[in-house]
């Protein structure tokens, strides 16, 4: 009996230096980096990841001594960071992002380390009709059909094969451009009116990042839609935007805004580091939401 416990004591030991519990974390370079047409470069956010078992901490996380280096349109950019690292990295020129047109990103860490990537701006996008200056929220909040249509016209991007089957998607964001006030906007209201929340899926205050988000996102395989309440949390000025957003925008998009979750197989950036280097092309226009009831 004394041999057979001796045994397997030998054996644990053996099995416990072999394998020893994985608790060593080794951080990666992320890279998250997405060129608008028609506006500067700017944040380009460079970090290093967190174990998952800390309190992440944003500050901590940023890489703030590597060298960015954007070239395209026969032009090198490189970007400065900003003192608190806040908005990242970001270039101070007056040069504006231009569709239909290739750019490259070079990250050398000062460890010499690279991350690089590549995007082709895609095309623009274009109304097929101008929106509403105004959107009554149905009274009717049992069957809210919607008589406003939203549609647009563009090349969409080509979908890689393999990647994800379609003929191209659309990116549409909301945004509340004012949820304090309601009455400035309108002549039929008193000034002192101020604006409250739509009772919807967002309006539960224990889920506080849906709650207090101002935007919100979603993907569509569509030139139309209908106009979707949900999207709304607060009645009141709005502005609405349609992206065209090439594949290394996509793959990034679906994983950020629809899994919610990152996979560093569908990194878009190579070398030293995980991320995306994208690019977006897109339309906006303001229309108000009105009340549905006093």
């Amino acid at each position: 009996m004394k041999k057979i416990i001796i045994m397997i004591l030998t054996l644990l030991t053996l099995y416990s230096c072999e394998d020893p519990v994985p608790t060593d974390y080794v951080p990666q370079n992320y890279l998250e980096a997405a060129l608008l047409v028609g506006q500067p470069i700017d944040d380009i956010i460079l970090m290093r990841t967190q174990p998952i078992n800390a309190v992440f901490d944003y500050e901590s996380s940023l890489i703030r001594d590597a060298e960015v280096i954007i070239t395209g349109d026969d032009k090198e950019f490189k970007l400065q960071i900003d003192a608190t690292g806040i908005r990242g990295y970001y270039s101070n020129d007056d040069y504006r992002i231009k569709g239909n047109t290739r750019y490259n990103i070079e990250v050398i860490m000062s460890d010499g380390s690279r991350i690089t990537g590549t995007t082709l701006t895609p095309d623009k996008v274009e109304w097929v009709r101008d929106l509403p200056e105004n959107i009554q929220y149905p009274k009717d909040t049992i069957r809210k059909i919607s008589n406003d249509t939203l549609i647009w016209e563009g090349i969409p991007t080509p979908i890689e094969e393999g990647v994800i089957k379609s003929n191209g998607y659309w990116g549409v964001s909301v945004k509340c451009l004012d949820s304090l006030e309601y009455g400035l906007y309108l002549d039929s209201v008193p000034n002192s009116e101020k604006n409250r929340r739509l009772y919807n899926a967002f309006s539960n205050p224990d889920n506080q990042w849906r709650y207090k988000e101002l935007a919100q996102w979603g993907i569509i395989p569509n030139k139309k839609t209908p106009v979707v309440w949900n999207f709304f949390k607060w009645y009141g000025l709005h502005e609405i935007a349609i992206y065209n957003m090439d594949n290394n925008y996509i793959k990034w998009f679906f994983q950020r805004v629809v899994q919610s979750e990152f996979d560093p197989n569908l990194s878009t950036v190579k070398g030293d580091g995980i991320g995306v280097f994208g690019s977006l092309n897109g339309i906006r226009d303001t229309f108000f939401l009105v009340k549905n009831q006093p």
